[in-house]
Formats: C-alpha cells, structure tokens, sequence
C-alpha cells in the first residue's frame, strides 16, 4: 500500500510541476483529468481488492498486479481522451432568471446570443428553477463521457456561479452579458470574447484551479487582489491596470489561477 501511495504522490507531484511550470498543458488539463475519472474510477475499487486479497494469501503477483492496475489507472486519466461530447437535447425557455448556477460533476457550457433565454443538455443533467435562479446539475455517475450545457442568452446581464465540479465554458458576445462570475472547490475553465464591455465584470475564485482567457476591447482596466494561491498572469495588448473602478476585476483565495487577457478586438 506505501508503494501505491508513493506512485500517487510522484503523480500529483508531476502534475503540478508540469502545469504550473513547465506550461506544456494548460489548467483545463485537470478538466480532462476530472471527467476520466468518471470513466475509470471503478479501477480503484479493483486496485484495492486486488490488495486485500494479496494481504491474506500473500502471493507476491498479486501486490504487483494490484500496483500496475492502479498504474494503469493514472495513465488512463492523463491520456484518455474526452473531446467527443455528447449533443445537448431540446431547448427549455425560462423568464425570470438573474443568477445562473452550474453544480456538481463535470460538463461543457457553451454561451450563445439570443433572443431568448434557453437551455439545452445532453442526458446525465438535471435544470431548475428557484426563485430568480437557474440551477444545472449534473453528475460524474449518471452518465459515462463528458456532457454539455447549451445557454442561449438574451439581451441582458445575468450571474454565473460554479460549484463542486469541473466546467469548462466558452462563449463569444457582442457585448458582455455577465457582472458576476463565482467559483468554489471546483475546476473551472472560462474562455469569453467581448466585443464591448458595456458592464464591469467581477471575478470571485475560492479553493479553485481557475484558467480565464478574456477577450476584450483595447483600453479597459483590470485589477487582480490575490490573498494566497498561485497566480499566473498574461496580458497582451491596450489593457491598463487600475484599482479604480476597475472593468475587471479578480479576486482570488486559495488555489491554482491562470488569468490571460488581451486587449484591443
């Protein structure tokens, strides 16, 4: 059991080094890691069956039977691939909606312009309403393989918020249609483009490994008040940093944060 402990901490370790400092592979590299594991999480329960048996009838090629599935689990969850999403289903319209919440396993969340507020999924997640917000769910065991998330939005501004999961959200706007994005304990990778930013936007990241590509016009301002973590910082183009009033602003406790803007669409 040490060895297998010690082939998973070598694991992490490399992980992190290669992410973090080598950049060979972006921070939605942990989003491929997350949506694996809900393919190849049941390799665990093997590796450690394998393991209990070892330890009663003492028969050495079971120990290493049991330290190369457990290798083969890790390799699986950095090499398996998991671009092919699934189509999302038919459209929901909904009226009212302030606050948009996404929860729990992992999923893809593709933004597009409307003139209605609509959602589309692919089986394995669940949409509600409470009040002004709007709640997707999914999870990693309903459903083998990565799902999507269609929103399409109208002409207004809307909170984004992500929990307890793994997103990777994509969207290109004529004009910025969020004043608020939150996550927690989660794997969130945004890639937004505005064209203008006719509101501020206001980034919030607690406990994450964070990845954000922005898009905006040349001329804006940013800030960004980190309290611990890692943060890796890229500007490129006519972006100007400025506490005051800031057009972007980022607040950041604890975690892994990669912020990449350019300016001047």
């Amino acid at each position: 059991m040490k060895i297998i402990f010690g082939i998973f901490l070598i694991f992490l370790g490399v992980l992190l080094l290669t992410t973090i400092f080598l950049d060979l592979f972006s921070l939605s590299f942990f989003t491929r890691i997350f949506h694996n594991l809900g393919l190849f999480w049941p390799m665990m329960l093997i590796t450690f069956g394998i393991y209990f048996i070892y330890l009663s009838v003492k028969k050495k090629w079971l120990y290493f039977l049991s330290v190369g599935v457990f290798s083969a689990f890790l390799i699986l969850l950095l090499v398996w691939p998991y671009e092919s999403v699934s189509a999302p289903g038919k459209y929901q319209v909904f009226t009212g909606v302030n606050r948009i919440l996404f929860k729990s396993g992992g999923f893809t969340v593709r933004f597009i312009e409307g003139e209605k507020f609509r959602v589309s999924t692919s089986s394995g997640i669940e949409v509600s309403k409470a009040g002004s917000n709007l709640i997707v769910k999914g999870s990693l065991w309903k459903r083998f393989g990565p799902k999507m998330v269609e929103v399409e939005l109208p002409r207004d501004t809307f909170e984004l918020s992500f929990e307890e999961g793994a997103f990777t959200v994509k969207g290109e706007f004529e004009e910025n249609r969020f004043t608020r994005v939150e996550t927690k304990d989660s794997v969130l990778n945004i890639r937004f483009s505005f064209q203008k930013m006719n509101v501020p936007l206001y980034f919030e990241a607690e406990d994450c490994v964070l990845e954000v590509l922005l898009r905006v016009p040349g001329g804006i301002s940013y800030f960004i008040d980190k309290k611990d973590g890692l943060l890796l910082k890229t500007i490129e183009g006519n972006i100007i940093e400025s506490d005051l009033n800031p057009d972007l602003f980022f607040n950041l406790k604890g975690g892994v944060f990669r912020i990449h803007l350019e300016g001047g669409i």
